[in-house]
Parts: structure tokens; C-alpha cells; sequence
């Protein structure tokens, strides 16, 4: 007997709920994911200033590339940058000529990326489990507050985590169904993650495909399917020539400072941002939060499901390898997000260096492990593990709510405004935890726990945004006010002992960064007048160099300078007008 059906190579014959076609319902859930996600992302995205450093060191070399017409080598403060690959600041600086340099234009192409990776974690979980599962997973991403946090900043990381985390979906996808056309884009996106932080975007995905397709039994059609050859030589056909050009325009010195310093030294010793094994799952678990109260259940859950699909193939040593051959389509997603999620997680915790953002590609996978957990405790009607979970989350945001108060105010500086932002994120959370558990104890799970998701998310888009303002406002408002008033002059302006490169995105100008106190004199020497941007902790030292204070706030103090060697006559009446004009 012929059939025309094609075989799956995942075996996903017990596949049940799983959406054939996109109907209408498919296609408005879809759109409503999409909508929700861009509200999350895009709201409010330009209203707070960028933050130092990190935004600065992306946004600023973009606003160079547009200023300067230098595509090939980025610069920062009109120097030459080695850390990173471009396809970030491109894109910045392709939003600056549509959207003008502006916060939200810098925050654009990182939020989109998130909007787009919560869609497509939405389609992939429902495709190869069910709809149920689809949904509880782009609702637990988009409101884990390290996503979001991380989505609505102008920094590689989410960039990053769209390209390997779709990457990997396209190429499961395309081998399940065995579309050729999936697999080109699946190196295609590899490419971009290679164009955006360097060879980990190439090592990531081929790792964690290798050992699924060795766990599964099935590498030889694996390497039929995606021709690594050809494959490798279309990303690299991609990714490569910028990287020759660019370590041919600096005379290797790239290869050295960006290659060999910024990722094999990064990985092997401390070279910055140095952290103990268990940083990143802790990052993990207070980057997931309220969902990541659930993940020993998710981890037990998913032992679970895999537990009794363990064989052992061939007798002799080198073919002894676990397979799991005999799985469903949802036995293999969680097969497959389990191990990406703790490869991901146990990569980055090897390095010596570490980041909280790091791990972040992990997240759609984690979020699809606690979406079958809940799933699965939810069809089987034994709640019991949900209402422990949300009874917890009723009692830690509850007692923080009690803490908070006191906690805060034995910070020093803290930033005026948190207290009530903090407090009213607390106390919602723990009313819809209570409301919350009472739907699980009446045995109305689906009812709660859409509840639950909805406020979470309204939670996060206006108390989430706000504590953004308010953390943006009091650390890094008085740069843009003091750096824009000074660059209205023709004064050069000087940044000391401070690492805010945003100072040259709000004044469109070049900066003075004197390395120390010596630097500074000397500069100082050099300089007829001069704008100082500098902490309020340095007032006395330029008061003894004969600068003038002419206004402080916050931390930051905005210092006038005139050479007496070179410029004489009193200044004061130019100092107090300039104060005028500053509260203007």
C-alpha cells in the first residue's frame, strides 16, 4: 500500500490540539499575541533617558555611524569600538533616519525583536503541542520582568536572543517537516546572531541541535537534512566579509580586541564582570519571577513526561547513547526546550565573566516547560501544586510589602518616587496571587490563571514603565539637561570620572575624558573655557583647580571653566545667568 503522506522525522504521531492550518481563530489569536506584545514593548518606550552605560554604548555609536557617514568601523565618542559587531547600531542608525535620534528610535529595533520572539514562541509551542500551551507561554514571557526589562533597552541582548532562540525554531521546525526553505533561514539567522555578538551565536544553536538529534536517534538524517557544508558556507557567506574587512581596515587589531579579548578571554578568565557559578540561575529565577516560584514543578513535570522514553542503543561502547525515539510531538518539544534551556544556562554559567542578560535566549524555552507544567496539572485536575505556588506568591509579595518601606529607606540616594512604584507593584501582585489561589481552591484554574496573566501584564506595562521613568529621571535626567545647555555653547565639554556615554547622544558633540586627576589638570591647562561633567563628589577637588560650581543635581554637577592663564575677568555674573537659565 502507497501513501502520499510524508513521515516526520520527530515521530509526532500522538500529536493532539496541534493547529493544521492557520483558521481564523488561529490567525485573531495570533494578531491579539502580537498586540499585547507590542503594548508591552512599545509603550511608553521613549519617555525615559538613556541609561549608562550600556544603552550609550549602542545607541551613541549609532548616532556616529548617521553623524560621521562610517558604516564599516564603529566608533564611540569618535574613536574606534571593538566590541561588537555592527547589525545592532545599523539598525539603530537605519530608525535614526526614519524616527529622528531620539530615545524610542535607539529602543526600536531591540523592542521589536521581543514583540516578534513572544509571536513566534507562541505559534512554535502551539504548532508542536497545543494552543493551551502557545498561549501560557507568550504570556509567561512577555510579563518575566528580565524580558521585558531587557526588550524595551537599547542593548544586543534581545537582538541576541531572537536570532539564536528563532534560529533553533526554524531549524526544528524545518526538520520536522522537511522544508529546505527552513533550514536556509535558519542559517540565515545564525548569521545575524554572528553579526550581532560573535561566534556564541554560531556555537549556541550548533551545540544544542547536535546533542537533541544524538538524544533523539536520529543524526544521520539530522546532517542529511541540514547539509552543514553548505549550510555554514551560506552563514559565513553572510557573516564573514564584514569581519575581514573590518580586521583589514584596523590592521588586525580587531581580531585581537574583539575575537580573542571579548570572547575567548571572556569565557576563560577574568577580563570584567566576574560573578560565582550560580549567578546566572539566579538570574534566571528573579528574571522569571512570579513564574519561576513554579519551576520545580516544571522540572519535575518534565521528568515526568520523559520518563520511560530512555532507551539504549547497540552494545557496543561507541553506540551506547540514550535515545528518545519513541515521543510525541509534545514529548519532543520538551525534550528539545529542556535541553536548550540547560545548555544555555550551564554555557553561560562555565564563563568567567557573566552578565544578568547572558542567558536570555533560554527564556521562550523555559517559558514553553512551565507552560506544559501548568498544562499537565491543570488537565489532570491536581491542582494542588498551582495553589502551593500561588499561596506562596500571595505570602513573598505580601511580607514584601511590609518590607519594602523599611528596606528602602536604608538606601542610600534612594531615588525619589521607588518607594511608591515598589509598594504598589507589591500590593497588586499579592491581591491577584490571593484572587489567584481562591480560583484554584474552587477549582477554576483556566479562570485564575488568565486573571492572573492579564493583571501581571497590566502590572507590568504601567507600574513596570514607571519604575523605569523614575530610575531614568533620577540617574540620568541631569546629564541630558546639563550635557544639552552646555553644548549650546562653543565650550568644549569635559566628562570626569564617570562612564556615561550618553553625554555625547544628548549633545551631538565630542567628549573630553580625562582617565584620572592628572589627565584632568593637564586638559584643564590646555583649555581656554570648559563645561565639567562630573559627580558632586569631585566638587572640592575642581573648586581647588579654581572651576565654579554652576549647578548640582542629584549626583551629578554641571562645573564651569575658565583658564586664568588664558581668560581673564570675574565670571560669576556669566555663572549665575547660566544658572538662570538652566531652571528655565
Amino acid at each position: 500500500m502507497t501513501s502520499s503522506t510524508k513521515q516526520n522525522p520527530l515521530d509526532e504521531q500522538k500529536t493532539v490540539n496541534t493547529p493544521s492550518s492557520l483558521d481564523w481563530r488561529s490567525l485573531a489569536i495570533l494578531v491579539g499575541v502580537f498586540v499585547a506584545a507590542c503594548v508591552v514593548f512599545f509603550g511608553h518606550l521613549g519617555n525615559s533617558h538613556l541609561f549608562n552605560p550600556d544603552e550609550g554604548l549602542y545607541a551613541e555609536p549609532a548616532r556616529e555611524m548617521v553623524d560621521t557617514g562610517e558604516y564599516v568601523t564603529t566608533l564611540l565618542n569618535y574613536v574606534v569600538r571593538y566590541t561588537k559587531p555592527p547589525l545592532v547600531m545599523w539598525m539603530m542608525a537605519g530608525m535614526y533616519h526614519v524616527l529622528g535620534q531620539t530615545e524610542f528610535a535607539a529602543r526600536f529595533f531591540g523592542a521589536a525583536c521581543g514583540a516578534i520572539l513572544s509571536v513566534l514562541s507562541y505559534a512554535f509551542a502551539s504548532r508542536y503541542s497545543n494552543r493551551r500551551i502557545g498561549l501560557l507561554t507568550a504570556g509567561f514571557l512577555i510579563t518575566s520582568p528580565l524580558f521585558f526589562g531587557v526588550g524595551r533597552a537599547a542593548i544586543t541582548d534581545m537582538p541576541l536572543s531572537f536570532f539564536i532562540a528563532s534560529a533553533l525554531m526554524s531549524f526544528y521546525h524545518g526538520f520536522a517537516q522537511q522544508e529546505g526553505r527552513w533550514r536556509w533561514l535558519g542559517y540565515a539567522l545564525v548569521a545575524g546572531a554572528i553579526m550581532t555578538k560573535g561566534p556564541v551565536g554560531l556555537v549556541l544553536p550548533l551545540v544544542i541541535l547536535i546533542g537533541f538529534h544524538l538524544l533523539r536517534g536520529n543524526l544521520l538524517p539530522a546532517l542529511r537534512y541540514y547539509r552543514p557544508i553548505s549550510g555554514l558556507a551560506f552563514t559565513a557567506f553572510l557573516a564573514l566579509p564584514w569581519f575581514a574587512v573590518e580586521i583589514w581596515k584596523t590592521h588586525g587589531a580587531y581580531y585581537q580586541e574583539f575575537i580573542v579579548r571579548e570572547n575567548f578571554q571572556r569565557f576563560t578568565s577574568v577580563v570584567d564582570h566576574k560573578a560565582p557559578w550560580w549567578y546566572h540561575i539566579a538570574a534566571v529565577f528573579g528574571g522569571m519571577l512570579p513564574w519561576s516560584v513554579f519551576m520545580p514543578v516544571a522540572i519535575a513535570t518534565t521528568f515526568s513526561t520523559l520518563r520511560g522514553k530512555w532507551e539504549v542503543a547497540g552494545k557496543h561502547i561507541l553506540e551506547r547513547i540514550a535515545f528518545w525515539k519513541d515521543v510525541d510531538s509534545t514529548e519532543s518539544l520538551v525534550l528539545f526546550s529542556a535541553l536548550t534551556a540547560t545548555f544555555i544556562i550551564t554555557f553561560f554559567s562555565m564563563s568567567v565573566s557573566k552578565l544578568l542578560p547572558y542567558t536570555l535566549p533560554a527564556f521562550p524555552f523555559i517559558a514553553i516547560l512551565i507552560a506544559h507544567c501548568f498544562d499537565q496539572v491543570i488537565v489532570s485536575q491536581r491542582l494542588r501544586p498551582l495553589t502551593i505556588g500561588f499561596a506562596v506568591l500571595m505570602s513573598a509579595f505580601g511580607g514584601g510589602y511590609m518590607i519594602v518601606p523599611f528596606a528602602l529607606s536604608k538606601l542610600r540616594d534612594c531615588p525619589q518616587g521607588l518607594h511608591e512604584v515598589v509598594s504598589s507593584i507589591l500590593a497588586t501582585m499579592c491581591a491577584v496571587s490571593l484572587l489567584a489561589l481562591v480560583g484554584m481552591l474552587r477549582r477554576k484554574p483556566y479562570a485564575a490563571l488568565a486573571l492572573f496573566v492579564a493583571s501581571t501584564l497590566s502590572c507590568e506595562c504601567y507600574f513596570g514603565a514607571r519604575a523605569l521613568d523614575v530610575l531614568s529621571d533620577n540617574w540620568e535626567g541631569p546629564l541630558q539637561s546639563f550635557g544639552q545647555y552646555a553644548a549650546v555653547s562653543n565650550w568644549p565639554i569635559v566628562v570626569f570620572d564617570m562612564r556615561k556615554p550618553t553625554v555625547d547622544f544628548y549633545t551631538h558633540r565630542h567628549s573630553i575624558i580625562p582617565p584620572d586627576r592628572e589627565a584632568l589638570q593637564h586638559d584643564l591647562r590646555l583649555l581656554n573655557t570648559a563645561y565639567i561633567l562630573t559627580p558632586t563628589k569631585n566638587l572640592q577637588l575642581l573648586q581647588q583647580l579654581g572651576c565654579k560650581t554652576v549647578r548640582t543635581e542629584g549626583k551629578i554637577a554641571l562645573i564651569a571653566w575658565r583658564n586664568p592663564a588664558k581668560v581673564g575677568g570675574d565670571h560669576s555674573a556669566e555663572i549665575i545667568s547660566t544658572t538662570a537659565n538652566l531652571d528655565q
